[in-house]
Protein backbone atom coordinates (compact mmCIF):
# COMPACT_ATOMS: atom_id res chain seq x y z
CA UNK A 1 0.00 0.00 0.00
CA UNK A 2 1.57 3.35 -0.97
CA UNK A 3 2.34 5.76 1.85
CA UNK A 4 -0.64 8.08 1.26
CA UNK A 5 -2.95 5.06 1.62
CA UNK A 6 -1.30 4.10 4.89
CA UNK A 7 -1.75 7.61 6.22
CA UNK A 8 -5.40 7.73 5.12
CA UNK A 9 -6.33 4.52 6.93
CA UNK A 10 -4.51 5.59 10.07
CA UNK A 11 -6.02 9.09 9.91
CA UNK A 12 -9.57 7.79 9.57
CA UNK A 13 -9.11 5.40 12.49
CA UNK A 14 -7.64 8.14 14.68
CA UNK A 15 -10.36 10.62 13.66
CA UNK A 16 -12.90 8.11 14.97
CA UNK A 17 -10.99 7.75 18.23
CA UNK A 18 -10.34 4.05 17.72
CA UNK A 19 -7.29 1.93 18.42
CA UNK A 20 -5.88 -0.60 16.01
CA UNK A 21 -7.01 -3.33 18.40
CA UNK A 22 -10.59 -2.04 18.40
CA UNK A 23 -10.80 -1.90 14.60
CA UNK A 24 -9.19 -5.32 14.28
CA UNK A 25 -11.81 -6.73 16.66
CA UNK A 26 -14.66 -5.16 14.71
CA UNK A 27 -13.31 -6.75 11.52
CA UNK A 28 -12.56 -10.11 13.12
CA UNK A 29 -8.83 -10.00 12.38
CA UNK A 30 -5.78 -9.85 14.62
CA UNK A 31 -4.23 -6.54 15.62
CA UNK A 32 -1.08 -7.62 13.77
CA UNK A 33 -3.06 -8.12 10.56
CA UNK A 34 -4.76 -4.75 10.83
CA UNK A 35 -1.49 -3.04 11.72
CA UNK A 36 0.16 -4.56 8.66
CA UNK A 37 -2.51 -2.97 6.44
CA UNK A 38 -2.08 0.39 8.10
CA UNK A 39 1.71 0.33 7.81
CA UNK A 40 1.73 -1.09 4.29
CA UNK A 41 3.50 -4.35 5.20
CA UNK A 42 0.55 -6.25 3.71
CA UNK A 43 -2.16 -5.40 1.23
CA UNK A 44 -5.78 -5.83 2.19
CA UNK A 45 -8.16 -7.57 -0.15
CA UNK A 46 -11.18 -5.94 -1.72
CA UNK A 47 -13.46 -7.64 0.81
CA UNK A 48 -11.59 -6.01 3.70
CA UNK A 49 -11.55 -2.64 1.95
CA UNK A 50 -15.33 -2.84 1.58
CA UNK A 51 -15.73 -3.94 5.22
CA UNK A 52 -13.64 -0.97 6.38
CA UNK A 53 -15.68 1.38 4.18
CA UNK A 54 -18.90 0.10 5.69
CA UNK A 55 -17.50 0.25 9.22
CA UNK A 56 -16.24 3.82 8.82
CA UNK A 57 -19.21 4.99 6.66
CA UNK A 58 -16.90 6.24 3.95
CA UNK A 59 -15.84 5.24 0.45
CA UNK A 60 -13.02 2.88 -0.47
CA UNK A 61 -11.35 5.89 -2.10
CA UNK A 62 -11.28 7.63 1.30
CA UNK A 63 -9.47 4.65 2.81
CA UNK A 64 -7.08 4.46 -0.12
CA UNK A 65 -6.36 8.17 0.14
CA UNK A 66 -7.48 8.85 -3.42
CA UNK A 67 -8.55 12.35 -4.44
CA UNK A 68 -12.14 13.39 -4.10
CA UNK A 69 -14.44 15.06 -1.65
CA UNK A 70 -13.08 14.65 1.86
CA UNK A 71 -15.46 12.53 3.90
CA UNK A 72 -16.73 13.09 7.40
CA UNK A 73 -15.93 9.84 9.15
CA UNK A 74 -18.35 8.36 11.61
CA UNK A 75 -19.26 5.03 13.12
CA UNK A 76 -22.88 6.10 12.78
CA UNK A 77 -24.99 6.02 9.64
CA UNK A 78 -26.57 9.30 8.51
CA UNK A 79 -29.91 8.17 9.99
CA UNK A 80 -28.27 7.33 13.32
CA UNK A 81 -26.53 10.71 13.32
CA UNK A 82 -29.85 12.45 12.69
CA UNK A 83 -31.50 10.53 15.54
CA UNK A 84 -28.67 11.42 17.89
CA UNK A 85 -28.81 15.08 16.88
CA UNK A 86 -32.57 15.22 17.42
CA UNK A 87 -32.24 13.41 20.74
CA UNK A 88 -29.57 15.83 21.95
CA UNK A 89 -31.68 18.84 20.98
CA UNK A 90 -34.70 17.62 22.99
CA UNK A 91 -35.35 18.72 26.58
CA UNK A 92 -34.40 16.18 29.28
CA UNK A 93 -37.99 15.06 29.98
CA UNK A 94 -38.56 14.34 26.28
CA UNK A 95 -35.28 12.43 26.12
CA UNK A 96 -36.49 10.16 28.93
CA UNK A 97 -39.78 9.57 27.11
CA UNK A 98 -37.98 8.72 23.87
CA UNK A 99 -35.74 6.21 25.63
CA UNK A 100 -38.79 4.64 27.33
CA UNK A 101 -40.57 4.34 23.97
CA UNK A 102 -37.50 2.78 22.38
CA UNK A 103 -37.08 0.28 25.23
CA UNK A 104 -40.69 -0.84 25.11
CA UNK A 105 -40.68 -1.01 21.31
CA UNK A 106 -37.52 -3.10 21.14
CA UNK A 107 -38.67 -5.33 23.98
CA UNK A 108 -42.02 -5.92 22.21
CA UNK A 109 -40.25 -6.55 18.92
CA UNK A 110 -37.99 -9.19 20.50
CA UNK A 111 -41.00 -11.11 21.80
CA UNK A 112 -42.44 -11.64 18.30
Amino acid sequence: MPKKHQNALSSIRKALGLTQLQVAGMLGVSKATYSSWETGRAEMGADRLIALSELFHCTPNDILGLPGTPAQFSLLSPTEEECLSLFRSAPPNIREDVVDIMRSTVKGWRLR
